[in-house]
């Protein structure tokens, strides 16, 4: 087993505490990658690493941090370096979402919203791009969202950020390529997590106004996104009814689109 840990890429994956994040890394285990698991709750990490390893033989590296502090964010990379591991995957999916008008918003939310969707995304990119390139090798994956396509009342911060990643990772995208690095925006829509309850959402409203419909489960979801990673895709929306959805915000009047949107979104109270 010791052999097959030193020997073993590694994938780095934040936000893996649950959710699409738990996913990537029992893909990233099965695809004989050594996981760093990422997130702010130590507990449940712990019990992924026992499960993966349980599963893989690969014993995951946990570390409990809170991306939304810089100081953090260096602990990890110092974490890698003093380890000589260049990560061969890069899996930016820890973010988080507040529902609600803007002018209510709790101000350090969302300031820890846009410090953790953005400014951490964006540094820990970088960082890996750098390392990869480097290395000659390496595939990076930030997780967007449909929401980045269309105007979102209610999520409107959240919905910002994720347009934020969808046009940060193209450019690096294209900044890398020939270099044997790739940079991924992946897109889901509707997904089975705890992201609904985290971000203050009343789910149990959501069969009203047909969301649960196209809803996806986390496993299906991860696996796409995984797939399209490992194919060097630049953008991938998850889902054929997510591709219509978004495709069409993009052709039908801005106008049109967000008042669309405004009256789903008030219709879904608040917890």
């Amino acid at each position: 087993m010791a052999q097959k840990e030193r020997v073993a890429p590694v994938a780095v994956i934040t936000g893996a505490s649950s959710g699409l994040g738990a996913v990537f890394a029992r893909i990233a285990a099965r695809e004989g990658y050594r996981p760093v698991l990422v997130a702010r709750r130590q507990q449940r990490l712990e019990a992924l690493a026992a499960e993966i390893e349980t599963a893989s033989g690969l014993k995951p590296w946990v570390l409990a941090l809170d991306l939304t502090e810089s100081a953090e964010l260096s602990r990890l990379m110092d974490f890698l370096e003093t380890r000589s591991v260049t990560p061969e995957i890069f899996i930016n999916n820890a973010g988080f979402g507040d529902f609600g008008p803007m002018v209510d918003a709790d101000e350090e939310r969302i300031s820890r919203m846009l410090r953790l969707n953005i400014a951490a995304l964006t540094g820990l990119s970088i960082e890996a791009a750098r390392a990869m390139k480097r290395l000659g090798r390496g595939r990076i994956l930030n997780v967007a969202s449909t929401a980045a396509f269309q105007a979102c009342p209610g999520f409107g911060v959240y919905a910002a950020t994720k347009a934020y990643v969808v046009s940060f990772t193209e450019s690096l995208s294209e900044e890398l390529r020939g270099t044997g690095v790739s940079a991924t925006a992946f897109c889901p829509g509707p997904t089975a997590t705890e992201f609904g309850e985290a971000a203050g959402l009343d789910e149990s409203a959501f069969g009203r106004i047909s969301l649960d419909k196209w809803e996806r489960s986390a496993a299906a979801c991860a696996e796409a996104g995984w797939a399209a990673m490992q194919a060097g895709r630049t953008v991938k929306i998850d889902g054929c009814w997510n591709t219509v959805l978004a495709v069409s915000a993009q052709i039908l009047p801005r106008l049109w689109v967000r008042r669309i949107a405004g009256v789903i979104f008030r219709n879904v109270p608040r917890k």
